[in-house]
């Protein structure tokens, strides 16, 4: 995009206005107060009180939500290590007594009947 130089003058000047006038950048109306005894008003307070406090339920029942999901998550978690470390055991169990069974066999070819069972 090319800006024109009366265009870049343009920006220039706005830029150095707002720079040098910042009461005019920012000055803004101050609100008045709220009439308290307006039954607008009051129903419009309620209102946001109520819903402030349902903002607040929600919130809560939220935390309560992602706290159990945790938990369980967890307790998956538990869950799924105690399983694995049951699953190394026994296969670790497996593979000692493959090994010995294993060697028993290797025994009776080479002929010690003494550790050949069935004999």
């Amino acid at each position: 995009m090319t800006i024109t130089l009366s265009r870049k003058a343009t920006l220039l000047g706005a830029a150095l206005f707002a720079a040098a006038c910042p009461a005019f950048a920012i000055a803004q109306d101050t609100p008045e107060a709220p009439d308290m005894s307006d039954p607008a008003v009051q129903q419009r307070i309620e209102a946001n009180r109520q819903q402030a406090e349902t903002a607040q339920a929600q919130l809560d029942a939220n935390a309560a939500s992602q706290k159990a999901h945790d938990d369980a998550v967890q307790e998956r978690e538990q869950v799924l290590s105690q399983q694995e470390a049951a699953t190394a055991k026994a296969k670790a169990d497996y593979d000692a007594a493959m090994a010995r069974w294993k060697e028993t066999v290797e025994a009776c070819k080479r002929g010690d009947t003494a550790r050949c069972k069935g004999d």
